[in-house]
């Protein structure tokens, strides 16, 4: 069991955390959109640049498969934050 000092500093250095998670899904949205956007247009050609817009619409997709992966380690990173600091309310006495 933590002490207190060692729950709000672990809450601390989570929330961090969480941010910079943040910041990832935030590159890879855009990374997500930029390829979408070269896919669009590659796969109106064609030869290399059809070729090269299948590539981008697999490097989109993969993309956008870890920016959902990286959303959901952070939905579960703030529950995790929200249970350690409900760890430290005081216990509400029965009646």
């Amino acid at each position: 069991m933590l002490t207190r000092e060692q729950a709000i500093d672990e809450a601390r250095r989570q929330k961090e955390a969480l941010t910079t998670i943040g910041n990832w899904r935030r590159v890879l949205f855009l990374v997500t959109s930029v390829f979408v956007v070269l896919a669009a247009f590659g796969l109106q050609g064609s030869g290399v640049i059809f070729g090269l817009g299948i590539a981008a619409a697999v490097i989109a997709a993969i993309s956008c498969l870890a920016m959902f992966i990286v959303n959901l380690s952070i939905r579960n990173g703030h529950r995790n934050v929200e249970r350690i600091l409900d760890s430290l309310k005081p216990a509400e006495p029965t009646r």
